[in-house]
């Protein structure tokens, strides 16, 4: 069973001040539909445009990967994420341990399939974001406890790509690889509004604070 992870990562805490900022979903709706295009999709969805995060990219034994969720802070640290195309190690500041290679953080700039983001810019080192004044309250909701578990609960109930979640302000905040807000819309569809989606990678010139 994958648990959420509770302990918040650099992109992770970075991801929660990028939701006080906009969401990368449409619209949502206000009460809970059962219309098929509300379908949760069954795997995490391409972007059409060009997207960024900042990232942990760590190499061990497969090529360069993009970590954009949790990472347990060991030496080496230990991490996964989608692979990365066209990254090149001198372009950043990296440390290297038991054979392990990271850097971070660290902004990745892309084209996103749905499994690979091949780099269209170089990768770059950049600082690390203030944290310290955490998220912002947000529009509340009566069973933020339960949803949050009903999400989590397993494999199975998971949308695509999900990184870590917990409830927080009574709301839900969920932090998920990529969303073109066919996550949002189909979460809005089963619980109505009070599940914030926030994608790790987010298109190019979005506007959020991580940009």
């Amino acid at each position: 069973m994958r648990l959420p992870l509770r302990a918040v990562s650099l992109v992770a805490a970075t991801g929660l001040l990028a939701a006080c900022a906009q969401t990368t979903a449409d619209p949502r709706s206000t009460s809970p539909s059962s219309s098929l295009s509300m379908a949760m999709p069954t795997s995490v969805p391409a972007a059409k445009g060009e997207v960024t995060a900042l990232a942990m990219v760590i190499e061990k034994d497969d090529g360069p990967r993009a970590c954009l969720g949790g990472v347990q802070e060991s030496l080496p640290p230990q991490c996964d994420g989608p692979r990365l195309e066209g990254f090149q190690w001198s372009d950043v500041t990296s440390d290297e341990a038991s054979g392990v290679k990271w850097a971070q953080p660290v902004r990745v700039t892309g084209t996103w399939d749905g499994t690979t983001l091949t780099l269209t810019e170089p990768a770059a080192d950049e600082a690390r974001p203030d944290t310290t004044a955490g998220p912002a309250p947000r529009t509340t909701c009566d069973d933020a406890e339960r949803i949050h578990d009903e999400i989590w609960r397993d494999e199975d109930s998971l949308p695509p790509g999900a990184l870590s979640g917990y409830p927080g302000s009574g709301c839900v905040e969920l932090f998920v690889t990529y969303d073109d807000g066919s996550i949002q819309r189909a979460l809005d569809a089963k619980y109505g509004d009070g599940v914030v989606v926030q994608s790790a990678l987010r298109p190019v010139g979005s506007g959020s604070s991580t940009d």
